[in-house]
């Protein structure tokens, strides 16, 4: 009712949510897990790049020749977040804060804590810096933002402090964030399967997986097979250890 007297003001917060990482075999989408950052303020902008890379073997004098496609790179997210104990910005919303008058006359009673902004950042390390579990390396991440999701892992944060009490404790911080997209096995599988022969492949070998099999997903043919046992020392390929990593040469490589 009172919803639909006053309206849902209530403002939507970029969420940073840990992921839990499949151990299936064959392994499923990453999904959310309990422990996440909400975000004081949400970004004023945020700006995500692609690089594509290519290879040239130009000879000396020579005009050039076309460039040879190497790698795209995993999409970068970068982004300020802002910690503010000034007291300018307000508290992270309440149940209540949806609601105009009622929201209003709550807080008149409320006891407000300072926003402690270096506990604040030391909350947000423990989500996207910090070592946890069994995994020695910082946790998968989920940014979430409306209708907008990035899955993936920080890759750069640089601080700058701003404004201090007369004891010299920061007041406000802003952090410029780089988050790395980072998909799981299978998702990269669906979504890119690269299979020229003119490309360098690196496949890890999983159960059941035969060399002429494999070379021929990558070449559409299995007679490079033992080229590519020889070029990996590989001396079983009928009976390949689960977990090893293959290099697959462009074809004109391997075949001769």
């Amino acid at each position: 009712m009172l919803d639909s007297l006053f309206g849902t003001g209530k403002l939507e917060k970029m969420k940073i949510t840990v992921l839990k990482l499949s151990t299936a075999n064959p392994p499923a989408p990453p999904t959310e897990t309990d422990e996440h950052y909400q975000v004081q303020v949400n970004p004023d902008s945020y700006s995500i790049s692609q690089s594509v890379f290519y290879t040239r073997n130009n000879a000396a004098g020579s005009p050039g020749e076309q460039p040879k496609y190497d790698y795209s790179s995993p999409a970068t997210l970068d982004f300020t977040i802002i910690f503010d104990g000034t007291g300018v910005i307000p508290p992270p919303a309440g149940p209540l804060d949806n609601v105009p008058i009622v929201g209003a006359v709550a807080s008149l009673f409320s006891d407000k804590k300072e926003f402690d902004v270096m506990a604040e950042i030391k909350k947000f390390a423990l989500i996207v810096f910090v070592f946890k579990g069994d995994e020695h390396r910082p946790r998968q991440v989920r940014l979430t933002w409306g209708k907008q999701i990035f899955d993936g892992v920080m890759t750069n944060i640089s601080f700058s402090y701003k404004l201090f009490k007369a004891d010299g404790t920061p007041l406000r911080v802003e952090a410029r964030v780089s988050f790395q997209s980072s998909l799981s096995d299978i998702t990269k599988e669906s979504g890119f399967k690269p299979s020229s022969p003119d490309l360098t492949h690196l496949r890890t070998t999983i159960a059941g997986d035969k060399l002429p099999l494999m070379t021929d997903k990558i070449y559409g043919t299995p007679k490079y097979y033992i080229e590519v046992a020889k070029t990996n020392k590989i001396f079983n390929f009928r009976k390949l250890k689960e977990g090893m990593p293959v290099l697959f040469y462009p074809a004109k490589e391997t075949a001769s």
